[in-house]
């Protein structure tokens, strides 16, 4: 499962999840980026016109069994709208909140209050 963010130049930055091992039998999941030029074929596109303009970015941090991982992102637009984008429950999967709504589309690895909010400057 991925996620794309568009530009409106066209070009996209693909957010994934991927899973990393921090202690025995214990996984996190991070996020990727990937700088993409074109839609794949099968890709859903949804306009999200509140966030055409300026954003402020959080990155999502988790913090398990001593490890530190960048697990999400937060993007946050004028009108207060989000886009929150973690590490899902299951093993590279994305939870996704703020886009489409469907079942099972946020199920966080990590329950939302443990993870540390960090402004991107």
């Amino acid at each position: 499962m991925f996620v794309t963010l568009w530009r409106s130049d066209g070009t996209g930055l693909r957010t994934f999840s991927q899973m990393h091992d921090v202690a025995e039998r214990r996984e996190v999941g991070v996020l990727n980026f990937e700088r993409v030029s074109a839609p794949r074929p099968d890709e859903r596109v949804v306009d999200v016109a509140s966030f055409q303009n300026e954003i402020v970015v959080s990155k999502l941090i988790i913090h398990e069994s001593g490890t530190t991982a960048e697990s999400g992102v937060m993007l946050k637009a004028r009108n207060g709208d989000e886009i929150v984008m973690v590490a899902g429950a299951y093993p590279y999967s994305l939870a996704v909140l703020g886009v489409v709504s469907m079942p099972h589309i946020f199920e966080p690895e990590y329950s939302m209050d443990l993870y540390t909010r960090v402004l991107f400057a």
